[in-house]
């Protein structure tokens, strides 16, 4: 990956200014955004509207109820669509990286922000999986960190979610180290009573 420095632009990707974020030597394992789909279960409700309102308005401005009515009817849809493509907007420009440092969460469209949580402070790892989310295949991971104060706690929506967990925890595995108590390997316990 190209280390100079960049130019940063008001108009920049959601790639370029995650990438913007590393540091020196550190390098990406795995990034991913929200869902297309997780965004349209959420937005059911809006698109469900829009098209109930330009239904009726269609068809009430076809059975000669006005213009009014009809410009009424127009900007109530246009307005919901706008609400929809910033929500849309905000959802593109959030990106979740695995670097070999740490997880980092970078959203914003024009307020940018970002967080992050260091591999060393990771404490527990949970995913959850509504009923759409299964059938959709998206989902939410959870990330404990030592750190009770930190914002970054969930990971939405991921496109990918089994393959973000799973390096998730082989990260933190390989970091962190495996445990292996007593008698695991095939040696006595030392509390284990002999006979």
């Amino acid at each position: 990956m190209d280390r100079r420095p960049r130019r940063r632009t008001v108009f920049a990707g959601p790639d370029e200014i995650i990438e913007g974020y590393l540091t020196g030597d550190e390098r990406f394992l795995l990034v991913d955004e929200p869902s297309t789909n997780a965004f349209m279960v959420g937005a059911a409700n809006e698109i469900a509207l829009i098209m109930a309102i330009a239904l009726a308005t269609g068809f009430l401005v076809g059975r000669g109820a006005g213009a009014v009515l009809g410009l009424i009817g127009f900007l109530a849809v246009t307005v919901l669509a706008v609400v929809l493509f910033v929500q849309r907007l905000q959802a593109w420009y959030t990106r979740y990286a695995l670097t070999d440092f740490r997880v980092i969460r970078s959203w914003g469209v024009i307020s940018r922000h970002m967080a992050w949580i260091p591999w060393s402070k990771v404490t527990d790892v949970s995913i959850t999986q509504s009923a759409a989310g299964r059938l959709l295949g998206y989902a939410t991971v959870r990330i404990e960190s030592a750190n009770e104060a930190s914002g970054f706690k969930e990971i939405k929506d991921l496109r990918d979610p089994h393959r973000f967990h799973r390096f998730i925890a082989e990260i933190v595995e390989q970091k962190q180290g495996r445990y292996s108590p007593p008698g695991i390997d095939g040696s006595p316990h030392p509390e284990a009573v002999q006979r």
